[in-house]
């Protein structure tokens, strides 16, 4: 009876462990791996639909970026993101050129949604072409992956002045 008990607690943990399709990865875009993560909408209303949101280090030092992509025309214009209870007002410019294929950036965000994403449980995309269930977007594991995308842009790279003073530290301590 034991081994089970034990058989059956080890499969759920399994099971509800693996991620899943609507959870927050790595990007699954070439060479964007370690400096991009995503979250894509769970439900589709045709098969070979997608919208997803990208959180993006662009450059090491700086604030992490917002992307969009969806199957259908680009997020562009001014949109709102609803996560829970709580609205945010974007501004999406018509680029050409993004430095993720098939996507959009973001040019201002509130400095707050990003904790808002990762304490929230759904993101909603208003004010666009996307309809119900395209523009929803679950933000379970939202918090790891973007806290790995924060801490890669803040990371900055030591200078030699601050290597000489970190050995200098050690020979004298």
């Amino acid at each position: 009876m034991q081994l089970l008990t034990a058989s059956l607690l080890i499969a759920c943990m399994g099971v509800f462990s693996t991620p899943g399709y609507a959870q927050w990865t790595d990007a699954k875009i070439p060479g964007e791996k370690d400096r991009t993560v995503q979250g894509c909408a769970g439900e589709t209303r045709d098969r070979g639909d997608w919208a997803c949101v990208f959180v993006r280090c662009d450059q090491p030092g700086s604030p992490p970026s917002l992307y969009f992509s969806t199957s259908g025309p680009d997020i562009q214009g001014n949109i709102k993101l609803v996560i829970d209870e709580a609205s945010f007002t974007l501004s999406v410019p018509d680029s050409p050129a993004s430095p993720l294929a098939l996507s959009t950036r973001a040019e201002v965000f509130p400095a707050d949604l990003m904790e808002a994403m990762k304490a929230g449980s759904a993101l909603s995309i208003e004010n666009t072409d996307l309809k119900p269930p395209n523009n929803r977007i679950s933000l379970q594991n939202s918090r790891k992956a973007i806290e790995q995308i924060e801490s890669t842009c803040g990371r900055s790279y030591p200078s030699a002045a601050s290597l000489w003073r970190r050995i200098r530290r050690g020979i004298f301590f």
